[in-house]
């Protein structure tokens, strides 16, 4: 096994009487990238503001790099660096000057490193444009250089290509493969897109209403989660209707792009196009996808978000 980076024991959080986190155990081992799933809501930012210190338990326990205690808890966060909501930055400043603010505050003295992190974050060209005139891609990758700066062991990065477009996710994706894999930086992450999320993380936790309901490797995830047959066609809820009834199938439904989904194991691609082509219902296309995160977390939670 390897050395454990953070831990929890029966780590609960109240609020008057309700639950934000509830008698959760979770661990996150050196060199995991490891993928925070869960509904707004869930207790996703509220977990990492406990690391940060910025949320005090209720009850249970925190481990940083093995440290429980308060006053080794704070000097353990110095290995921390967090990304939580949207980046502070002054707009007036640089990117330079924003990086040398947050050295002050950091008691960081080696200003060699406001270049390496721009370096790392690939914002080299853009360090003394005005951060008034980034795109939002832009404003995320010097929020992550200003996590960097103090040399962390661990990220935290709450929501880090949250608004951003594609070649954006796709920059952002490469910075923290190249963190993870060549600088040896643990990553704990959370994503509402998953399927970008399934291309970065090696380990998955799921949590719902406070509580983690499932830790699973990558590995773990694509041997347990099934793979899912998606058909086209102009008249989805005919379709589903007629599969339904005549060939018994219960667990088919209609994603958000208006295609029927029936996972593989339930039935045979060529009877479903079989059962709609004889009953007149057209069928512009269909695909066999790989196991799916969200599909598996749905399936954790009994089909019910919040």
């Amino acid at each position: 096994m390897k050395p454990l980076v953070f831990e929890t024991r029966e780590l609960t959080k109240k609020y008057g009487s309700a639950f934000a986190l509830q008698h959760l155990n979770m661990t996150i081992e050196e060199g995991d990238i490891y993928g925070f799933v869960g509904e707004n809501g869930a207790g996703k930012s509220t977990l990492m503001k406990v690391i940060g210190g910025l949320v005090h338990p209720t009850s249970g326990e925190v481990s940083l790099f093995g440290q429980r205690e308060k006053q080794e808890l704070i000097r353990a966060r110095r290995q921390v660096g967090f990304l939580i909501e949207t980046p502070s930055l002054y707009p007036h400043m640089n990117a330079e000057e924003n990086l040398g603010f947050y050295c002050r505050i950091f008691g960081i003295q080696d200003k060699a490193r406001i270049g390496e992190v721009l370096q790392t974050v690939a914002l080299t060209d853009a360090g003394s444009k005005k951060t008034s005139q980034y795109s939002l891609g832009m404003r995320q990758r010097l929020g992550l250089a200003i996590a960097l700066l103090n040399h962390p062991k661990f990220l935290v990065l709450d929501e880090p290509i949250n608004g951003l477009d594609p070649v954006g996710i796709v920059d952002m994706r490469g910075i923290l493969e190249l963190l993870a894999h060549e600088q040896g930086v643990t990553i704990l992450i959370s994503s509402h897109i998953l399927g970008e999320l399934q291309l970065l993380a090696t380990k998955y936790g799921f949590i719902h209403q406070g509580r983690l309901i499932k830790e699973v490797s990558a590995g773990e995830l694509l041997q347990s989660a099934q793979s899912m047959i998606t058909i086209s066609t102009p008249h989805p809820a005919a379709a589903m209707a007629l599969l339904k009834e005549k060939l018994q199938l219960e667990d088919i439904s209609i994603n958000t792009a208006g295609a029927i989904e029936i996972p593989k194991a339930a039935a045979d691609l060529e009877q479903l196009m079989t059962v709609l082509l004889q009953q007149g219902i057209p069928v512009d296309g269909f695909n066999l996808s790989a196991p799916n995160l969200e599909h598996y977390y749905m399936d954790l939670i009994g089909g019910k978000g919040q």
